[in-house]
């Protein structure tokens, strides 16, 4: 592990799999149509609430290629909070910069439609607090369930322009690529997942699903005004999707972009 990497918690560093160098990515549409996958993990943390299996994921600047930040995610044990049985899963993260950290712990839940969170633990202050579905503002925070099935059902209407309208369709699917990265190629619906009716378009999610329901390959996008300024003037070479006249550019949070590749797109 390159020592310029901060660890969030004390102990033992692990080894991850991932290059210091983004990997060659190509996206090519494709006519071998998806029309649903079942995505089993929480959306977007890559993770799927059941023992057994550590989750990671990376994520690349932009700009210089270079590997940013892991994350871990390790399903530690079985819990019942609020009288719903779910999975405690812990957090590990390294990062090369400065940026929001990711939770301490997370409970989480799965059931034959959704997965859900039920609680997030952060440190604040040295503290450990602790908040749950039953809090007022968690699910503005982080979301009601997340909904398994995701379907194309025509919701994204292509324009001769390249950007999209919404119709009157209502799932996240927005047409079926490939896509290879290094050495492995995934068939994946493409799914955009933006945030319309908040203040400047809000934050929207690129994602690339294989098959199988795992994500390989997640880009974040903001809208032009979100953070306070022009980000077409700070990004001008940046990615960009236009839906209905909202446009999003290719930005994150953390004041940078990055591309995301989950431990599934190694293969």
């Amino acid at each position: 592990m390159d020592t310029k990497f901060l660890i969030k918690h004390p102990g033992e560093i692990i080894d991850h799999p991932f290059p210091p160098t983004r990997p060659d990515v190509t996206i090519v549409e494709s006519s071998d149509r998806i029309y649903e996958v079942d995505c089993q993990e929480l959306q977007w943390w890559f993770a799927i609430p059941k023992m057994g299996e550590t989750y990671m994921w990376a994520e690349y600047d932009g700009e210089t290629h270079k590997l940013d930040a892991v994350t871990e995610m390790i399903p530690t044990m079985p819990a019942i909070i609020h009288d719903i049985d779910c999975v405690e899963i812990q957090f590990n993260e390294w990062l090369a910069k400065e940026w929001p950290p990711s939770p301490d712990l997370m409970y989480v839940t799965i059931d034959e439609i959704h997965t859900s969170w039920i609680a997030v633990v952060n440190t604040i202050d040295s503290r450990w607090i602790f908040n749950t579905s039953e809090d007022e503002w968690f699910e503005e925070q982080w979301g009601g369930p997340c909904k398994r099935k995701i379907v194309d059902d025509g919701r994204y209407q292509l324009q001769s322009d390249g950007s999209y309208k919404i119709t009157d369709g209502v799932g996240l699917g927005a047409g079926t690529y490939d896509v290879t990265i290094g050495g492995n190629t995934f068939h994946c619906l493409r799914v955009l997942e933006p945030d319309i009716d908040a203040e400047h378009g809000g934050e929207m999610c690129e994602v690339y699903i294989e098959e199988g329901g795992r994500t390989v390959f997640f880009r974040r996008y903001d809208g032009r005004f979100l953070r306070g300024h022009d980000l077409l003037e700070k990004f001008p070479n940046n990615r960009r999707i236009i839906i209905d006249d909202i446009i999003y550019v290719h930005s994150n949070c953390t004041g940078w972009f990055h591309d995301t590749f989950t431990l599934a797109s190694l293969g």
